[in-house]
């Protein structure tokens, strides 16, 4: 038997075809239990992005947690890479409450992790991987990338302390460079720091065409350092054309305390949140007790329900209704050799009005079939 394309759903379709493209990459699937530790989601409540973890205790005493996020659990079960990295995607199930109604969401989450002695080749790898996966889902998308080393070399020059610097950061991702500027003349911070700041906070267009500006804005070796890396990450997928949809943006940051280096989200056509997220997230990795370096990205699929491809006009291309007295095995040969030309067919006694169908069949006594 093979297996009808219209019988999945767009979101399944979707993350088949993910599957298929991590796989191809050398990638190997990762899969976790249910349930992990809810200690290990409280430590890092900001990465998972939810204040509400569903939590239970097990027959042993334990308190558990159903799994909010995957990254924690792969870093956790993580070995080391004996000198290269090790290579890893899932498709699992995370549940988080629903931001509107407080519900609890199951939300199937698919994407890439990748750990070890991460170099720019493996960079260029994932950051080239979520772009395929923007296409997988869209023809129309961006991929919007910053950098989080130059933020920091940014506040490191600003001196301020760490409650203006939480401050500036979330002014940063509403981009409002209005209130950053008074944050910090407010905070003490020089006018030509402001400026700087003001000018990354508005900094926004195709990575390809922004760069230099970019470069010019930097003011001390961190920000050189990380210009120049998003320069030769840029470099490297315009060679392979591929930074077509790359835009560069300072709103995308993600917290400090865990991401370092790059940052990016997706965004597709008539959708209007990011779709996909990641980074290079040492910092997480070196907080959990693991050597080395981390980038990776997930996809969501409770984005992807909204992206609607399948044709929804019709419940099935046949509906077979049957005459008084027909018997089964007539109407079953009548069904199975719609089927077997690749028709879907619904089995009713008459047309109630309540199927959409393409077309209607019905069976007679005599076992001859009429098309309506």
């Amino acid at each position: 038997m093979t297996l009808n394309d219209n019988i999945l759903k767009t979101e399944e379709k979707i993350m088949y075809a993910l599957r298929a493209l991590y796989h191809e990459s050398g990638y190997m699937p990762f899969k976790m239990s249910r349930f992990e530790e809810y200690d290990m989601y409280v430590k890092n409540r900001n990465f998972v992005g939810s204040e509400n973890i569903v939590s239970f205790t097990d027959l042993s005493g334990r308190l558990l947690a159903l799994k909010p996020d995957v990254t924690l659990s792969i870093i956790k079960n993580y070995k080391g890479a004996e000198g290269g990295v090790s290579k890893v995607y899932y498709n699992e199930n995370v549940y988080r409450p629903d931001k509107t109604t407080h519900e609890i969401k199951e939300i199937m989450q698919s994407g890439i992790e990748c750990m070890g002695e991460i170099s720019e080749i493996d960079e260029c790898e994932v950051v080239a991987l979520a772009i395929k996966s923007l296409e997988t889902l869209s023809d129309n998308y961006i991929l919007d990338i910053s950098s989080v080393g130059i933020i920091k070399g940014l506040l490191g020059a600003a001196g301020v302390d760490d409650e203006t610097e939480k401050k500036l950061l979330s002014l940063f991702g509403d981009k409002n460079s209005f209130a950053l500027r008074t944050l910090c003349e407010e905070n003490g911070v020089g006018s030509a720091i402001c400026d700087i700041a003001v000018s990354l906070c508005e900094l926004s267009g195709k990575a390809t065409e922004v760069i230099t500006k970019l470069e010019k804005l930097c003011i001390n070796r961190e920000m050189i350092d990380s210009a120049a890396e998003l320069k030769r990450l840029v470099e490297n997928l315009s060679l392979c054309n591929m930074a077509d949809n790359i835009f560069i943006d300072f709103s995308i940051i993600g917290d400090t305390k865990y991401y370092n280096g790059i940052v990016f989200r997706g965004y597709v056509d008539k959708l209007p949140k990011s779709v996909l997220s990641g980074g290079r997230y040492d910092n997480l990795l070196k907080g959990m007790g693991k050597a080395g370096g981390a980038i990776g990205f997930a996809v969501y699929s409770d984005m992807l329900e909204r992206i609607d491809t399948t044709n929804k006009e019709y419940d099935c291309d046949v509906l077979l209704t049957y005459e008084d007295g027909v018997s089964y095995d007539l109407i079953k040969k009548a069904a199975d050799s719609l089927k077997n030309n690749g028709e879907s067919v619904n089995i009713q006694k008459t047309d109630s009005g309540a199927i959409r169908y393409k077309r209607l069949c019905r069976v007679l006594k005599g076992g001859e079939n009429v098309n309506g």
